[in-house]
């Protein structure tokens, strides 16, 4: 496994790979010892354009290793654009699982790839709804995306 830390605008990001794909994200206070690869390399060059609003959708190669539902849930929200968000409950409709936000909502929280597959554009429908990461950092991503965050309570 090789792992490095990348230095976002509010935290370390901790990049995971086994070497093919990258495979977790992390949000973390500081950074530990790193053991890189191309793919980690290829990642942080992603991020330097991302966080430089250069980027709109990523191309690094992902590991989605999760169950069928949570699958589901990932390739939907790789499909939202950059600058625009989904409720939970249309991305239970996009998946043909009408009733099924809460168990979306659940399927974010499980996300091991935040920002590469963008959870942060999900929100409910008159919130932001939750984040793995802490709502200020779903708020600087969606904000640096050009979001209109002022229909959306905290």
């Amino acid at each position: 496994m090789f792992k490095i830390y990348y230095k976002a605008p509010f935290c370390y990001l901790s990049l995971h790979s086994d070497g093919q794909k990258l495979v977790k994200v992390d949000f973390e206070d500081e950074a530990l010892s790193e053991k890189s690869c191309e793919i980690l390399e290829h990642a942080s060059y992603e991020l330097d354009l991302y966080f430089a609003k250069k980027l709109k959708k990523f191309s690094v190669e992902l590991d989605i290793n999760s169950t069928i539902f949570e699958n589901s849930v990932y390739k939907a929200l790789l499909n939202i654009p950059y600058g625009t968000v989904k409720s939970y409950k249309q991305i239970a409709q996009d998946i043909g699982r009408d009733k099924a936000f809460r168990a979306v909502g659940n399927a974010n929280a499980k996300n091991k790839l935040p920002i590469f597959i963008p959870c942060h554009r999900v929100v409910a429908s008159n919130s932001l709804g939750g984040y793995s990461g802490g709502l200020h950092i779903k708020r600087f991503l969606l904000d640096l995306e050009g979001v209109n965050l002022a229909s959306l309570r905290a």
